[in-house]
């Protein structure tokens, strides 16, 4: 659910992050020597910080979130553990900044037939970590998700809506697969590094059931019928215990599709009302939302 701002937005941001990290504790004994920004999301500004003691990532949250950074913190900290995340080092509330651990040398992760399989392991890994956090109920999520657009939907927005919800409602009534979800899987949040797969952004992790994560993959990747059966395939090798019968997974598949599709287009519809660019991607995730809806009912 996050895209990118224009490079000249974030460089124009750095001076104010370099006097951001004079005021932080954390470089209190090692100041800023070189600051870049990195990929940055619609709302978040993202910074390599070089100081003589190594490379850090800082993040800046815009004011007023109303996102759990606590929450963030935590699951960052169980994936790190686990060796499929950068650790994070300090999170200064007051500031809305996080600071991390930076992974150097690292390049986009390039889904392939041969990488499927690691990303599934990443995915069982990440799926399998004890850590406690709000649950995701996806009626409640997407009513919630609707709130600060609903004057601003059209008659068709309407429907559409009416549709996810009850779409939303049949996932909800199926046995649910808990665990701890990313739930913004895409190309933007993931590292190749070391040999290994780095995930980034644990803003919306929480517990929920696994088919939206399976789902957010393959709708971002835009995954071939063929590359989605060797995803699942490999996650199932993974975690075949919890999967449900062949019947059970194709219909919350579907569903999950369906759900997640939603969460993205309210997601960019909200955000398009004061980023006017964004229009395209609520389009996109309307289409999407619409050809799932299509599907499931065939």
């Amino acid at each position: 659910m996050a895209g990118k701002l224009s490079a000249a937005a974030a460089t124009g941001s750095a001076g104010q992050i370099t006097a951001l990290c004079r005021h932080l504790e954390f470089f209190a004994g090692h100041p800023p020597l070189a600051i870049s920004p990195l990929s940055n999301g619609e709302l978040n500004l993202n910074y390599r910080v070089q100081t003589r003691r190594g490379l850090y990532a800082v993040r800046r949250y815009p004011a007023g979130s109303i996102v759990c950074r606590q929450q963030e913190l935590r699951c960052q900290h169980a994936a790190a553990v686990a060796g499929i995340a950068p650790a994070p080092l300090c999170l200064n509330n007051h500031l809305q900044v996080l600071i991390s651990e930076f992974i150097d040398g690292g390049s986009d992760f390039v889904l392939t037939e041969q990488s499927l399989p690691l990303l599934a392991t990443t995915l069982a890994t990440l799926h399998q970590l004890p850590v406690q956090t709000a649950v995701l109920q996806p009626v409640n999520y997407l009513s919630q998700s609707a709130k600060p657009v609903r004057q601003a939907f059209s008659a068709a927005d309407k429907a559409l809506f009416k549709q996810l919800l009850a779409a939303a409602k049949q996932y909800q009534a199926l046995p649910a697969d808990w665990v701890l979800c990313h739930l913004d899987l895409h190309a933007g949040n993931m590292l190749w590094a070391d040999e290994a797969l780095w995930l980034l952004d644990f803003e919306y992790a929480q517990i929920a059931d696994s088919y939206l994560d399976l789902a957010g993959i393959i709708l971002n990747f835009e995954l071939a019928a063929g590359a989605e059966q060797q995803l699942l395939a490999a996650y199932r090798q993974q975690r075949h215990d919890a999967t449900g019968s062949p019947e059970l997974q194709h219909e919350k598949l579907l569903l999950a599709k369906t759900v997640f599709s939603g969460f993205c287009w309210l997601w960019y519809l909200d955000l398009q009302l004061s980023h006017p660019e964004l229009q395209r991607l609520s389009q996109h995730w309307q289409q999407q939302l619409t050809k799932q809806l299509a599907l499931q009912a065939a």
